[in-house]
This record gives C-alpha cells, sequence and structure tokens, in this order.
C-alpha cells in the first residue's frame, strides 16, 4: 500500500509540472524549395565533393545546404522529386551528437549571473496569466523547411507576429527558440535563425518542466525520430502533427485565428 502510495504521488507531481497539453508540429520540406537556401544563382553552387553526405537512400544531406544529390564528375544536381522522401514513414536522416560533454551544462533561466556557456538571462516580469508558450527549432535543419529569401521574413516570424497581436509577448505569450539549448526570445526575428543541431533527450527533459497551459513546438521532419515520438506520445494531452500528413511552414498561417484563442 505505502509504495502504491509512493507510485500514485510520483505520477501526479510529473503530472502538475508538465504542460497541460502539448502540441508538436513537424514541418516538411516545400517540393519547390529544397535547394533554394544560398543556392539560388549556380554561381555559387558548390560542387558536392565538398559538401557532408549523411546517406539517405540515394540522396545525400548536408546540413548547411540541405537534401541533395550527386550528380556527375561530382557536381551538385538540384531538381529532387520530394515525394520520395516525404512519404516514407522513416524520418531517422539525422543521428544527433549523443556526447556526454553536452549533458554535463544544465543552463538555469534566471541565473542571476553570467555564465560562460549560457549567458545571462534577462529578468522579465511574467503576470500570471501568460497561458501560451511557442517553442520555436532555429538549428541547421530549418533552413530547408522555413526559408523565403534573405532580408525576407520566414513563416515562423510571420506567424508569431501574428498571435502577438492578440497574445503580447511575456504578457499573454512566452516564445523560446532552440536548438542545442532553449532560450527565451526578445525578439521575434530570432526565429528565423538555423544553425547547430538539436538535443532531443534534453528538449524532453525541458518539456517536462514546463508549467504551460499550452506548448506548442515547431520543429522539423527531420527530427521525428522513433524516441522523440514515443516520449511525446507519452505524455499526457499531447498531438502530433505532420507525420501522417505533410505539414509545411506556410500552413502554420491557417493556425493563427486558432491559436490566438489559446492565451485568453
Amino acid at each position: 500500500m505505502y509504495r502504491l502510495l509512493l507510485v500514485l504521488i510520483f505520477i501526479t507531481t510529473n503530472t502538475w509540472a508538465m504542460p497541460k497539453k502539448i502540441e508538436v508540429w513537424f514541418l516538411s520540406i516545400p517540393n519547390s524549395t529544397l535547394l533554394r537556401p544560398m543556392l539560388e544563382t549556380k554561381k555559387f553552387l558548390p560542387v558536392a565533393r565538398n559538401l557532408q553526405c549523411q546517406q539517405m537512400g540515394e540522396y545525400c544531406f548536408d546540413p548547411q545546404v540541405g537534401l541533395y544529390k550527386k550528380g556527375e564528375e561530382g557536381s551538385l544536381q538540384e531538381e529532387i522529386d520530394a515525394s520520395q522522401v516525404e512519404t516514407t514513414n522513416k524520418y531517422d536522416f539525422i543521428d544527433p551528437h549523443k556526447g556526454t560533454d553536452r549533458s554535463l551544462i544544465e543552463c538555469d533561466e534566471n541565473p542571476g549571473f553570467f555564465d560562460i556557456f549560457c549567458g545571462k538571462a534577462k529578468k522579465v516580469n511574467v503576470k500570471s496569466d501568460v497561458k501560451l508558450e511557442v517553442w520555436v527549432d532555429v538549428s541547421s535543419t530549418m533552413k530547408q523547411v522555413d526559408f523565403q529569401s534573405y532580408g525576407k521574413a520566414c513563416y515562423r516570424e510571420t506567424f508569431l507576429d501574428e498571435i502577438k497581436k492578440t497574445c503580447p509577448l511575456n504578457q499573454k505569450m512566452k516564445v523560446y527558440s532552440f536548438e542545442e539549448y532553449k532560450s527565451e526570445v526578445g525578439s521575434l526575428d530570432r526565429v528565423c535563425l538555423s544553425g547547430g543541431l538539436n538535443d532531443m533527450k534534453k528538449l524532453v527533459k525541458d518539456i517536462k518542466r514546463s508549467k504551460a497551459d499550452h506548448l506548442i513546438l515547431i520543429t522539423d521532419i527531420f527530427e521525428a525520430e522513433e524516441k522523440f515520438i514515443f516520449d511525446i506520445e507519452n505524455m499526457p494531452n499531447s498531438t502530433i502533427r505532420g507525420l501522417n500528413k505533410p505539414l509545411y511552414a506556410k500552413d502554420l498561417l491557417k493556425d493563427v485565428k486558432r491559436v490566438k484563442k489559446l492565451c485568453k
């Protein structure tokens, strides 16, 4: 009886510490923009021999270029039929680094001092009615799913800018960017960045520590690993989008009206 009581207390405590509602959105690569980032002119087109090649069937993946196919004599073939990739049930394109050194660093959101690895968090007076949190992936692979052109806002920024009109930043909504580490966003243009790789194991821990009423996490299909999906599906009141049917960055704008209601 005593052991059963401890188990119930443990389960209840974990439930209280987690968001009441979780949504994870996996964005797919647009058909027409597979290799557009920084490759808009052949003048700057790199050759395949200079690229990293993480094998994905007959394709290769480079974090800075994206999905590509080797042509003759090491050249880069631009045209790729994305349907072969998007309809597959397996998206283990990237195997995140699992080095032990990454797990040694834990960043406090409000340390009160400067940390060489984590920086210094800004103190923000947050009202108790902040019910909505949006976490946005800014790792290198996001360039493949949400890139317009240099100088133009990505769909992630446009989406959040519309939400902000009803849900003011740090008053009714908090926005975080993440790749290896999660950090609070003060300017929405930060969500259009792309660099580094994600630590999905650490991200799951961060999700479980969140106290948001409603948490929306926006990432890309490259992060749809079996373990991460399993962890999300086993969280109470969780929803996953973008697996059975491709979800594109432009589709974010279709959810503006619904998401605005979540902060009220």
